[in-house]
């Protein structure tokens, strides 16, 4: 680790490729080869497909599809790039005739955070700098969802780590494939909460179940996680994309202004505490990443996934 530090950027870029074929195998394991394949290409055939890089936008009746299809990243991993297309999505839903947005993802992974390769890649150039720019991008992402006035529903179809799943209790309902599973590491690599997790969990699962996953990590089954509240209901892997669509269909023939007006109700007492919790977390996120301790600490994790590869 010694000589990854003082050596600087050169091998960071060694062990950042290195960490990089691991998260390949770690997809090549877990998908499922024909069906994957099939869907990536049903989906690159719509004509809204090509309007975004790192996720596919589908306009149907009654509501909007967004899935995550990063190319940019490696597991649909978030980086500035990607959640600034999510956001352009959820703007333009939010000024059109959807009723709600359904937010899922392509292949066998649904989100596995912030893209780790991508951000220390950039803290090598300037480390004060960078952290500041993805603790702004992070605070835009999580306030578009806070902000977002009509139903946010999630089908998870994989493993959801970090920010991909802290952001879930900001979506209204979340539904789960019997094979997903959930968790946030942050303190494994060196970084503390995000995306309103800090209020959100144990306002959802308790304090002692929020901070077993958000200071020690655990990994929550989706039946666990239904448990705890964090997903609405799990359904079985060959059936989940058509009990969503169904139930999707379900809502988005319900009145626009009852769907609106109803999440209005429910969250009107939470928006402001939300946003100041997003404030706090990302203030300290950019402080931790423009620590040169916060940085040995990243380079310590990323050294251990190359040795665990």
């Amino acid at each position: 680790m010694d000589a990854l530090t003082a050596n600087g950027t050169t091998n960071i870029q060694t062990s950042v490729t290195g960490v990089t074929a691991g998260k390949r195998k770690f997809i090549d394991e877990r998908r499922d080869q024909p069906f994957d394949k099939r869907l990536r290409f049903s989906v690159r055939q719509t004509e809204s497909a090509y309007r975004y890089r790192d996720i596919v936008v589908r306009k149907q009746d009654g509501f909007t599809h967004i899935l995550l299809s990063t190319k940019s990243s490696e597991n649909n991993s978030l980086n500035p790039e990607v959640m600034k297309e999510v956001q352009s999505a959820l703007s333009t839903a939010a000024a059109d005739d959807s009723k709600l947005v359904l937010l899922s993802a392509v292949g066998s992974v649904f989100c596995c955070g912030l893209d780790f390769i991508y951000f220390i890649r950039r803290l090598t150039d300037d480390r004060k700098r960078e952290s500041t720019k993805m603790a702004e991008a992070i605070r835009n992402f999580v306030n578009t969802f806070i902000q977002f006035k009509k139903p946010i529903i999630v089908a998870v179809n994989g493993p959801a780590i970090g920010l991909g799943a802290s952001i879930l209790p900001l979506c209204d309902v979340v539904w789960a494939n019997e094979k997903a599973w959930f968790q946030t590491p942050y303190t494994t690599f060196g970084q503390s909460p995000d995306g309103c997790s800090t209020v959100m969990f144990p306002k959802i699962m308790g304090g002692a179940s929020a901070n077993e996953m958000l200071l020690s990590g655990r990994k929550l089954t989706a039946q666990e996680a239904c448990g705890k509240g964090l997903v609405s209901q799990v359904f079985w892997p060959g059936t989940f994309t058509q009990e969503v669509m169904v139930r999707i269909k379900e809502l988005a023939a319900c009145n626009p202004v009852v769907l609106e007006e109803s999440k209005a109700l429910v969250r009107c007492n939470m928006k402001m505490e939300l946003e100041q919790a997003n404030e706090r977390e990302c203030e300290v996120l950019k402080k931790i990443w423009g620590s040169a301790q916060g940085m040995d600490s990243m380079l310590k994790y990323l050294q251990r996934k190359i040795d665990e590869f």
